[in-house]
């Protein structure tokens, strides 16, 4: 009945996962149980000859059982609780970017609880700092890194911040050196490179002065105005339209304005406009603003699009090569790090994407640093995000020590507590990617089968919901497994196709029987002007309203289509729609 047929290989990757039925749960159960025991184990060994602290006698107690009747009840009550969560495990969840953990994740996780190592260094994680240092080799590894530093954070939004930190100390210490060394530029000291930085005989007393991070940065800023004769406005972030928020929220926390904040143009797909990004370049050259990083997003938030990475990079390699100008290239992978689990031989793994597509992965390795959540398409629980960086200098910036922490300095590459933005940092998140790093693999044999399964399920989804669903428009340009559309009768404005979408939303979200949970996005025109007038000029119809209400798919879950369940979701999913437009059409 159903056309797709699980591989053996592919059988053998369901082994990792529960199930939505619990399919694996006695095997879970066993390694569970084992871990407790393990743990129990290791506590009783630990110091055997210190004797019980709590006694069978205090055990017997009237008051210390009735503490634990009192827990017993609350932990019923709360489990009860729960049970109202939303069950993102299930085929049915189809929201927003997360769904099913993996079993090596949930297992890491887990075990990393019960020893509760705090990441701040080795001197409070023995074994934590170096599962975390190994899990970054293994993600430094799939993006191309071959030198990559980094750490892990409680989520993408630290993980941009940490860009932001580095790439300003980096900026201002090039900066410092250039005024100082006799450059009248602020934007060309920023941009010199760390080979001319290194050969600028300068006095670092000198230089001190021209940096706004090692004093009163007013006064900073009236010192490099008295040099280069232009006032100093600091620098400038270059970020595309579609940027996530906490891009906002970095210029805002490292008190550079908003009027640092220099938007980049989408194209009429939806993706950063190179051309625009370039003379943003040259603007900032001309006004003499320092330039912090150039973004590249791989995997939007809305849609789940892809930049066109190597042609950015390309434009970034030509002002090195002809200006001498090396810019800070970032990408916020935050969800879509993980499709370069795709790239290799393979070609029935690879061609889930495009090449286009394909080509932006392959770049990657040439930039500077990158943003990636684990807990997103690396099927990790919450929170497990990671930073990382191409060349290690440019990671290792500005230490910061604590008097009551013994930081090892030959250990630099696993205590980064002094470089890191968070003190205390959980190690669950490094663990639990570790473990999938080496039961699943971070490669096309592993994730990438994994992760080119849901995109070919997206494909097939949304080329049936084009030609089953009257009236669905599918947003374009969606490079990978997210899916966008909204409802528009042909010739309809956009204020009716929005009006029409958000009722089949509300429809899905207030269902009693929650037959399906969906999310919904909206998109600007003031940022997708081009792509918004093209998708709306294809059902010829109006654009009379500021922004586009689409409802939108992640197809992530990995049974969304298997042919032993009951339930084919896809077809369920449609015959729903056609319900939803069938009671919209009479009440209209």
């Amino acid at each position: 009945m159903n056309p797709i047929k699980c591989s053996t290989a592919e059988a053998a990757l369901k082994g990792l996962f529960l199930g939505p039925q619990a399919e694996n749960r006695e095997w879970v159960a066993e390694q569970i149980s084992q871990l407790l025991k393990s743990w129990f184990e290791w506590r009783q060994n630990s110091f055997p000859k210190d004797g019980w602290a709590i006694s069978r006698d205090d055990m017997q107690s009237a008051e210390y059982l009735s503490r634990r009747k009192n827990t017993e009840e609350t932990l019923k009550y709360l489990t009860t609780r729960f049970e109202a969560e939303i069950p993102k495990f299930s085929p049915r969840y189809i929201g927003h970017m997360f769904s099913e953990m993996s079993l090596p994740a949930l297992f890491g996780h887990i075990l990393t609880l019960l020893h509760n190592p705090n990441n701040i260094s080795g001197e409070s994680s023995k074994v934590g700092v170096f599962i975390e240092d190994e899990a970054i080799q293994a993600l430094s590894k799939m993006i191309g890194y071959p030198q990559g530093s980094g750490h892990f954070t409680s989520g993408g939004t630290i993980a941009n911040f940490e860009a932001v930190y580095r790439a300003r100390s980096r900026c201002y210490s090039w900066l410092s050196a250039g005024l100082a060394s006799g450059i009248t530029s602020a934007f060309s000291s920023s941009v010199m490179g760390w080979h001319q930085y290194d050969n600028s005989k300068v006095c670092r007393e000198e230089a001190l002065k021209f940096n706004p991070l090692e004093g009163n940065p007013f006064e900073v800023s009236q010192r490099i105005f008295k040099h280069t004769h232009n006032a100093f406005l600091g620098p400038v972030l270059l970020v595309p339209e579609h940027k996530h928020y906490s891009w906002v929220k970095a210029a805002n926390v490292f008190g550079l304005g908003a009027e640092s904040f220099w938007s980049v143009r989408l194209d009429n797909e939806g993706r950063m406009d190179v051309k625009d990004l370039a003379n943003q370049i040259l603007k900032a050259e001309q006004e003499d603003r320092p330039i912090l990083m150039a973004v590249s997003v791989l995997g939007t938030t809305e849609l789940g699009m892809i930049d066109p990475i190597h042609k950015v990079q390309e434009v970034l390699d030509s002002y090195r090569a002809s200006k001498g100008w090396h810019i800070w290239h970032h990408i916020d992978a935050a969800y879509g790090g993980f499709f370069c689990s795709l790239l290799g031989q393979d070609i029935t793994v690879s061609n889930a994407l495009s090449t286009e597509s394909l080509k932006a992965l392959s770049a990657v390795a040439t930039t500077t640093s990158l943003t990636i959540d684990p807990h997103k398409l690396g099927y990790v629980p919450y929170s497990s995000g990671a930073f990382l960086t191409s060349n290690p200098r440019d990671y290792f910036q500005n230490p910061f020590g604590a008097p009551y922490v013994d930081f090892k300095a030959q250990q630099a590459h696993t205590d980064k507590g002094p470089f890191t933005l968070e003190g205390s940092r959980s190690a669950t998140g490094a663990v639990a990617t570790w473990m999938t790093a080496n039961c699943i693999g971070l490669s096309q044999e592993g994730y990438g089968k994994i992760i080119a399964r849901t995109i070919q399920l997206k494909s097939e989804f949304e080329k049936s919901l084009k030609e089953e669903v009257r009236h669905l428009r599918v947003a374009p340009s969606t490079d990978t497994n997210l899916i966008g559309f909204c409802l528009a009768a042909p010739g309809e404005t956009l204020s009716k196709s929005n009006a029409r979408t958000l009722e089949a939303f509300k429809n899905f979200h207030e269902n009693k029987d929650q037959v399906f949970f969906v999310s919904k996005t909206k998109i600007n025109k003031k940022s997708y002007e081009l792509y918004i007038n093209d998708f709306v000029n294809s059902w010829e119809g109006q654009v009379d309203s500021d922004e586009l209400v689409l409802i939108r798919l992640c197809i992530m879950n990995p049974f969304f289509k298997t042919k032993e369940m009951k339930v084919d979701y896809q077809k369920l999913f449609i015959s729903t729609l056609k319900e939803m437009e069938i009671l919209y059409a009479r009440s209209n």
